[in-house]
């Protein structure tokens, strides 16, 4: 027969250690709030502190990367240059595109006596690093003949000076730093420059290439002799029979005397005299 236990009675383990005289557990202690608060502060922190690195990795350019890309551009356009063209003015500069995420990459913008070039490295990639081997770099060309701005300007809301492009599609902004800054200033000048020169030898080989313009034909007015004729006319005015009836609306070649026509003038000792 089972006795049912009664409330306040000890359970047959809790009666074990007592008869054994063994101490009594400890009491379960609550954990405090001002712990979990703390550890929850330090959790975040911690967060925030790995994002701040991650976030300083990607926007502050490895140790020697600025020099070794600027080295890299200055080869590049030294390569790019074609023959019959130099260069007349360059700087170092540098961009921020979104496709990067918005990490800088350092180059040198030049300005030749046919176009206006850019050459930079692409930043370290942040998932991998980059191989060991020849930076891939990136041109950009803008050929004198394009429609195109180049000017001097503050950026980045006032906090950065740099070369502003624009053309009809898009606006890219060269960052440059205040060592760079006359420099700058010079490529913007010398490309206006080298841009107007351009300019004006396309408008005079389009002026030796278009055809002459026709000089406007003058008409007079000749009164029929005795003797004349349609065709003995447009002989002597160096034109066509055709061109006399079309001029006066004639549908025949008989002309009358005392008819006045149309004929085209011509210089008085080249008209032909009739015979």
């Amino acid at each position: 027969m089972t006795v049912p236990k009664l409330p306040g009675t000890l359970s047959g383990t809790s009666r074990g250690w007592l008869r054994a005289g063994a101490a009594a557990p400890p009491p379960r202690r609550q954990r405090s709030v001002w712990v979990r608060v703390l550890v929850a502060l330090t959790s975040t922190t911690a967060v925030l502190a790995t994002a701040a690195v991650v976030a300083a990795a990607a926007v502050v350019p490895p140790i020697g990367a600025r020099r070794t890309a600027r080295d890299a551009a200055l080869r590049e356009i030294g390569a790019q240059v074609l023959p019959g063209e130099h260069i007349v003015a360059q700087a170092f500069a540098s961009q921020r595109r979104w496709t990067d995420m918005w990490r800088e990459s350092f180059g040198v913008v030049a300005a030749t006596n046919r176009r206006l070039l850019y050459v930079g490295a692409p930043p370290t990639p942040l998932l991998r690093p980059r191989d060991d081997g020849p930076l891939e770099l990136l041109v950009e060309s803008y050929p004198y003949d394009a429609a195109f701005t180049l000017a001097p300007r503050t950026i980045w809301r006032g906090r950065g000076r740099g070369l502003v492009l624009r053309t009809p599609a898009a606006q890219v902004d060269f960052i440059v730093d205040d060592g760079s800054w006359v420099d700058a200033q010079r490529v913007a000048v010398e490309s206006a420059r080298a841009r107007g020169a351009v300019s004006r030898e396309i408008e005079q080989l389009d002026a030796t290439l278009r055809a002459p313009a026709p000089v406007a034909a003058e008409y007079v007015f000749h009164i029929v002799k005795r003797g004349e004729t349609l065709t003995g006319l447009a002989r002597r005015f160096r034109t066509s029979p055709d061109v006399l009836k079309q001029l006066n609306q004639l549908t025949q070649d008989d002309i009358k005397v005392g008819q006045r026509l149309r004929v085209p003038k011509v210089e008085a000792d080249s008209v032909e005299q009739p015979q």
